[in-house]
């Protein structure tokens, strides 16, 4: 991934100053002593009866600085937090935050994350949504939120302890990354605005960890952000990725109800053709949107 060439790069650069020498939250520019590489997912396997997925490493971990999914659910199943690791389409093997140490003999002891939410481009609905500081005001109490871990950063001179492939690496998944209560929020100020004023709405998160050196000093991480798209599309005409149909749409893709035996396969209705088990599509600004009923 091209991230220990850095990461050694910059602990052959500081091993000198870095050793035992005091520390603050202000003394760590741009993460260089104690630094959040980014965002990242193990691989995953996902079907119908099981979801399985692997602790990313540092020479098997994928980027994850961005995902996207329904308001409501997506292709039915509910969005309750982010990341859902019983979600199929809600990025279950995601949200791995990669952390390294650079001090030579030190460990860092986690102790939170700090976390801070914004709406990208959240003025455009300033007349819809009274907002201060790309936010909703009616979410305002939601906009910071610390979530409480507990893991070590080995020192660069240390072994590897977390199995991530280096000493000083360690990963760790922040569960959740948004809350129940975020989303139920932002749904009751978001979720009654047309299809046609908004496609998405774009959830910045940005991440500071915070942890102790065996020292007692305090280290506070560079910030990293990661971009979580809600998709809002029900009603605007089309079958768009993540519905099984639309209720403005003119054809209705509810039609997988077939006709055996004179009974609809799915609602047991009696039948004569296929026509008779068309279902309809559950229309927009309601929790199962856009999927079909029969």
């Amino acid at each position: 991934m091209g991230i220990m060439g850095r990461g050694t790069l910059v602990v052959t650069l500081l091993a000198a100053t870095l050793v035992a020498g005091a520390a603050s939250a202000d003394n760590n520019p741009n993460g260089m002593a104690f630094r959040a590489v980014g965002w990242f997912k193990g691989k995953g396997s996902i079907s119908n009866s099981n979801i399985t997925c692997e602790i990313p490493t540092t020479t098997s971990a994928i980027a994850d600085g961005s995902f996207a999914m329904g308001l409501w659910n997506t292709f039915g199943v509910p969005t309750l937090y982010f990341p859902d690791i019983n979600g199929p389409f809600a990025n279950p093997c995601g949200g791995w935050l990669e952390l390294q140490n650079n001090l030579a003999t030190q460990a860092i002891q986690i102790d939170h994350i700090n976390l801070r939410y914004k709406i990208a481009g959240a003025r455009r609905f300033r007349g819809s949504v009274p907002t201060r500081n790309q936010f909703p005001l009616a979410c305002r109490g939601l906009r910071n939120d610390v979530s409480f871990v507990g893991a070590v950063v080995n020192p660069a001179n240390g072994t590897d302890t977390s199995g991530s492939g280096a000493p000083n690496v360690t990963f760790i998944e922040v569960l959740p990354l948004v809350s129940p209560q975020l989303f139920n929020c932002l749904r009751s100020q978001y979720a009654g605005l047309p299809a046609d004023l908004y496609s998405s709405l774009p959830l910045v998160i940005r991440a500071i960890v915070v942890g102790t050196s065996d020292a007692g000093d305090t280290y506070q991480s560079n910030g990293v952000s990661y971009t979580l798209n809600l998709r809002h599309t029900c009603g605007n005409g089309r079958v768009d990725d993540g519905e099984q149909c639309d209720p403005a749409a003119s054809v209705n893709t509810c039609t997988e109800d077939m006709c055996t035996s004179g009974h609809c396969a799915l609602s047991g209705a009696p039948c004569v053709g296929a026509f008779d088990c068309a279902g309809h599509c559950i229309p927009n600004n309601d929790p199962s949107e856009c999927t079909c009923v029969y």
